[in-house]
């Protein structure tokens, strides 16, 4: 195994190309103040950029996957614009997660809250411990859901229960987030990143151009009509069609059935 450290987010890559990025300030929960979201934009960035990095792991150190933001350091920066944080500290590690073409799994223990929903609702497979839970605290110091949660949750859960997470400040515990599909999987606490880890193993188990593939294509029908989403599967499906991977596959498959 791989590692590059930084004393608040660590990278561990696999020879299997299975990347872990851990947030590591366990003493807060791993709440993110500005050198730790920096730092994690540039872990995710660089895992997006690395060709032998075909899965992505997520998570926080001890107790908890990620209390949000470092309220005590968003308070003294009173006079930045709350969207110029966002902007810098925050939407470059989101988008790196949506856009780049391998999957990310959200390994979630303990808290998710604050925008650190937001890194679990962009990450395309979710495991929780049996106590874990998301709670969009925002409301409680008088602030809105942010870095996208709006936009994935009235479009997981609908209106009326999206709104009641984000008013009521409602956490959603493991076995609800499963019913409601913000999440694959609920296990017992110790077994999150064994689990996570069984799930990217089975991921880079499959083709790396028709995983990319499918993340993008169902990335983009989410904003796409029936037509175009039929016109982007037929393009995505020419492409993996013309790889030596899909040859090396089809012809592996023909020789299991002779056998």
């Amino acid at each position: 195994m791989h590692s590059e450290e930084t004393s608040l987010v660590r990278i561990e890559t696999t020879e299997g190309g299975i990347a872990e990025v851990t947030i590591a300030r366990p003493a807060v929960r791993n709440a993110l103040n500005e050198p730790t979201a920096l730092a994690l934009n540039d872990a995710l960035a660089t895992v997006a950029a690395d060709p032998q990095v075909r899965c992505v792991i997520l998570s926080g150190e001890g107790s908890a996957f990620c209390a949000g933001a470092d309220l005590a350091e968003f308070e003294k920066a009173s006079t930045q614009p709350a969207s110029q944080r966002l902007a810098t500290l925050f939407l470059p590690a989101l988008r790196s997660m949506m856009t780049m073409e391998k999957p990310v799994i959200a390994a979630v223990s303990g808290a998710a809250a604050g925008i650190g929903v937001s890194y679990v609702l962009a990450s395309d497979m979710v495991v929780m411990g049996r106590s874990a839970y998301l709670k969009l605290a925002f409301i409680n110091i008088g602030l809105i859901p942010d870095g996208g949660a709006c936009w994935h949750l009235v479009r997981k859960l609908g209106h009326a229960q999206a709104f009641e997470m984000a008013a009521l400040a409602t956490p959603m515990d493991a076995e609800r987030c499963v019913a409601l599909g913000l999440a694959n999987r609920a296990v017992e606490d110790d077994q999150v990143l064994a689990e996570a880890r069984a799930m990217a193993q089975a991921l880079v188990a499959q083709s790396p151009q028709a995983l990319g593939a499918t993340k993008r294509a169902m990335r983009q029908s989410a904003n796409l009509s029936l037509d175009d989403t039929l016109t982007l599967e037929g393009a995505l499906q020419d492409e993996c069609k013309a790889t030596d991977d899909f040859h090396a596959r089809v012809a592996a498959f023909r020789q299991r059935r002779r056998n």
